[in-house]
């Protein structure tokens, strides 16, 4: 069965790349994007590598939406045609590809957990207007062109955990996993407008650390651990010139974040995480000295979740979690430039305080392994978005 699946995986995967989010999971997002100290989510491939390290042998798919913001056109007075920019839920491009795909391998056993993942995520999907501009004291900006890129990255990862103490043993410091994974990331890059409708596409290479320290465990009703992961950079070596039309690398980011288990059981998890993008080196500089450029995003998460006993086997997971989410612009009256273009989009705000919602539902199967699907949604930002996953053990 493990032979199967590892083919299934790997042929998924390379049909992936060949094919072509923030927050990856339905778990994720419906616990306000708190996810760098989970150990039970294979999703952590990508979020943390170090994450997998004790999970079995499993398989997770999500999809979901992204916030874009095209230009539209509408009539306006008389015969005159008026520019739209106004944000819009989208799904990924293309629709049918998960926004994730994932395997962990379970390849050690229960005194020296060794785990092997791979993974395609789609994390980011842009979607911006711009206005090419050519004097620095323009007062008006005009969605003269649209900028479509999307940013994927294929995964293999490593993982492995070490015991402090013995498993049962009361008290601080009870384990520490590492992970490592290696990335090729693919992005496929659309310009049109100003008498140019261009498309392309790039690969290059990264890669992910990460670890996760169990900070106590009293393996009763008390459970903490700590999270701490690091994705690098993606450069791109486009032939287009940045210079002359707008593009973007994929963002290094780097996440630290806490796991609390409570109650007798353990049935309530409260998730509570920092995360820091690196948008600011994404884009040229602006051409005019008085216009501001791309900024750095920091994000702060905190997620609940409860277990419910429905049966013997079968458990309900509902969700909530809040998300000061830090949009990569300091004005939404003032957007940034990349090179010669200007963002011109209709956004609420620069920061957004995002309720994240969802529900899973868990069975386990007469062999022992366990399933689950999950639901997640958001409001609060731009747009409103949607995930669905699916985890299933093998």
């Amino acid at each position: 069965m493990k032979s199967l699946m590892t083919s299934i995986a790997l042929l998924s995967l390379a049909a992936t790349a060949v094919a072509q989010d923030q927050q990856l999971g339905a778990r994720t997002k419906a616990m306000g994007g708190s996810y760098t100290a989970f150990e039970d989510d294979p999703v952590s491939v990508w979020l943390n590598p170090a994450g997998i390290s004790t999970q079995p042998d499993q398989l997770s798919i999500a999809y979901q939406t992204y916030t874009a913001y095209p230009k539209g056109r509408v009539r306006g007075p008389g015969d005159t045609v008026d520019f739209t920019v106004e944000p819009s839920t989208v799904m990924g491009d293309p629709a049918l590809l998960p926004s994730y795909i994932g395997f962990v391998f379970q390849v050690g056993d229960a005194a020296a957990p060794l785990a092997i993942g791979v993974c395609y995520a789609q994390p980011y999907l842009l979607n911006y207007a711009m206005d090419q501009v050519k004097d620095p004291n323009q007062p008006v900006f005009v969605p003269e062109a649209e900028v479509q890129q999307v940013f994927g990255r294929f995964r293999i990862s490593a993982a492995k955990d070490f015991r402090i103490s013995d498993v049962g043993t009361e008290g601080f410091f009870t384990h520490v996993s590492a992970g490592l994974g290696l990335d090729v990331g693919y992005t496929r890059w659309h310009f049109s407008g100003l008498g140019e409708d261009t498309t392309t596409s790039n690969v290059g290479v990264g890669f992910g650390i990460g670890g996760l320290l169990g900070v106590y465990d009293n393996y009763n009703s008390f459970k903490v651990n700590l999270g701490v992961a690091y994705t690098s950079k993606v450069s791109y070596d486009f032939q287009i010139d940045p210079d002359i039309l707008p593009a973007f690398d994929m963002p290094q980011q780097l996440n630290v974040g806490f796991t609390f288990y409570l109650l007798q059981g353990t049935p309530l998890r409260i998730t509570l995480d920092f995360q820091w993008i690196d948008w600011s080196s994404t884009a040229q500089e602006p051409l005019f000295s008085n216009f501001d450029g791309f900024e750095d995003a920091m994000n702060y998460s905190i997620g609940f979740e409860y277990r419910l006993t429905v049966s013997e086997r079968v458990s309900l997971y509902p969700r909530l979690g809040f998300r000061l989410f830090d949009a990569p612009w300091s004005d939404k009256d003032d957007l940034p430039m990349t090179g010669p273009f200007r963002l011109v989009l209709d956004t609420k705000d620069e920061v957004f305080t995002l309720f994240t919602y969802g529900v899973g539902i868990s069975w386990t199967t007469e062999a022992g392994k366990v399933r689950s699907v999950d639901f997640a949604g958001d409001a609060g930002g731009d747009a409103i978005n949607f995930a669905i996953g699916l985890t299933m053990e093998f």
